[in-house]
């Protein structure tokens, strides 16, 4: 419907899924998922991915799971980056650069992006001849395809866009117990529809203070502030509302950890002051909560071979006075040969201001998308287990290496899941109102294994499958898939001083929707290959 990114993640749909930079939330959001440009990979260190529901230490929109987001620390004295990435499909430009320094006491990484994706229009499935003729075949009342007449209705033009992105990152090691790091950054986005052009906004900052009295003790007290705005715009330049849609959050957070030993607890607590307004409330108004929670978790190292992690978690959120208890038990057993995790943990998602005040009449369709004040909150009861095996081969000549292998299961059972039913009939049009839905269930088995050789070859592939039972709610704009696999097989080799190559084939599988309808029910594979050649100047 909009042409924005949507996401899954075993059976959970965007809203479920909590995404982080550096630990931080992100404001705002577009047909249930965040705004995903609004997140530069080019400095990011590492992607922490926790599968299953996490909310006892993440809590609310963490059912499905948490991605962290985690910048590189520069160590270098000091670093230039100048970056572009150049596509022939709808001809994109995407230019990056970025300044950072390092000194004993300051560390500044500044960074700017900028995309620019022409539209695209697609071919259309029929030709004219087609067309024409099953509209002949209808003028006479002979049967004729349905589907070949309603060919226009089918997307035929991806919208482009541009983007501007810059962040700016400084760390303050004021002495060796106490570190200060203060972040900023800006966002924009601009994409023109047939009828609007719609521009996003993202304001970013904050401030967080880290104080270290010895290794394992350490307390962490933080600020942040998130707000992003959607406007729209006719060709001519003139606003279409005074405020489209505005999200804006500060959050406060602390944190206490503490090591015994192999052992170590974690106390913290959050307050977040959550405000939205929108003209897509009735009389155009706004409406805020105020979240609370506090939570603790401790990880006991019993032996080198087994371990348990167990967390608990309170929240209040006041629009709705709904609280919620969770709860994180993991076991982690290391055999010689394997290593075997078993998990439980509840999950809970609070309505969003959206789901409970929403009074929409949708593009004026004669559709009305109304909210549910009287929403109780998304529960869960994630069980997985999984096996993982990490091994070397050993005096097999040429392709003496490493591989791994990990197979999981998970089932989680939902409870009051927020959907959409038929609503009453406000002023003359049909509508649709969020409501809690019962009994639905999905189990799924996640495998991967890959293999490293020493020769530099290297293999990994990943597959997924997922189904889910009871009363499930889908658009057309949203459909898990059961079955999805992703490889790659690399190559890597240093000729010289002065040159390596880097060479990889790579591929995504996504199978047919579980809607069952036969319009929408379309599997596809992507394959990519990509050669680096990295060069490096002599001297």
């Amino acid at each position: 419907m909009s042409q924005e990114t949507a996401l899954h993640m075993s059976g959970f749909g965007g809203n479920a899924v909590l995404f982080l930079v550096d630990g931080e939330r992100l404001s705002g959001e577009t047909m249930d998922n965040t705004d995903y440009n609004r997140l530069n990979l080019d400095h990011v260190g590492r992607v922490e991915i926790v599968k299953g529901a996490s909310s006892a230490l993440y809590g609310s929109n963490a059912v499905g799971g948490v991605v962290n987001l985690i910048s590189q620390e520069n160590l270098a004295p000091w670093a230039v980056n100048v970056n572009s990435r150049y596509n022939t499909f709808g001809h994109e430009w995407r230019n990056g650069a970025s300044f950072s320094f390092n000194t004993a006491k300051w560390n500044s990484q500044t960074s700017f992006q900028h995309t620019k994706i022409d539209p695209v229009d697609l071919p259309k499935r029929y030709s004219p001849e087609e067309i024409v003729a099953e509209l002949m075949k209808k003028a006479q009342g002979l049967p004729y395809n349905e589907d070949v007449l309603n060919d226009d209705s089918n997307i035929s033009r991806l919208y482009g866009q541009k983007t501007y992105n810059v962040k700016e990152r400084l760390i303050w090691r004021a002495t060796d117990q106490l570190t200060l790091t203060g972040r900023g950054g800006y966002f924009f986005r601009t994409s023109e529809r047939d009828t609007y052009n719609y521009h996003f906004n993202a304001y970013s900052a904050g401030l967080k203070g880290r104080y270290a009295w010895d290794h394992g003790r350490h307390l962490e007290l933080s600020y942040a502030y998130d707000q992003y705005d959607k406007a729209n715009y006719t060709p001519d330049g003139t606003r279409t509302h005074d405020h489209d849609y505005s999200n804006r959050q500060h959050v406060g957070h602390a944190l206490y950890n503490h090591a015994f030993g192999k052992n170590t607890l974690i106390v913290g607590a959050d307050y977040m002051h959550d405000y939205l307004t929108t003209y897509q409330f009735e009389d155009n108004t706004s409406h805020s909560q105020n979240n609370i929670d506090g939570y603790a978790q401790f990880d006991w190292n019993i032996t080198d071979q087994l371990n348990l992690v167990g967390s608990v978690r309170y929240d209040y959120f006041s629009a709705s006075s709904n609280q919620a208890f969770t709860g994180r038990l993991a076991f982690v057993y290391k055999f010689p040969w394997m290593t075997f995790r078993a998990n439980y943990a509840s999950g809970f998602r609070a309505p969003t201001l959206k789901e409970m005040y929403m009074y929409f009449d949708m593009g004026n369709m004669g559709y009305m998308i109304l909210g549910n004040p009287d929403l109780e909150p998304e529960r869960s009861h994630n069980f997985n287990l999984a096996f993982e095996r990490t091994n070397r081969i050993r005096n097999s000549g040429f392709l003496d290496g490493r591989y791994n292998f990990t197979l999981m299961g998970y089932c989680n059972i939902f409870d009051k899941r927020i959907t959409t039913i038929e609503g009453p009939e406000v002023h003359g049009m049909e509508s649709a109102i969020y409501w809690n839905e019962d009994g639905v269930t999905v189990w799924g088995i996640d495998a991967s294994i890959g293999h490293i050789w020493d020769c530099g070859l290297s293999l990994r592939f990943n597959y997924s499958w997922m189904k889910e039972t009871g009363h499930v709610y889908y658009s057309d704009f949203n459909q898990p898939r059961n079955h999805s696999m992703t490889w790659r097989l690399g190559y890597e080799h240093r000729f010289s001083r002065h040159y390596a190559l880097d060479a990889a084939l790579s591929g995504r599988n996504q199978g047919k929707p579980q809607s069952g309808r036969t319009d929408v029910d379309q599997g596809y594979t992507i394959w990519k290959l990509m050669l680096q050649h990295h060069l490096k100047a002599l001297h």
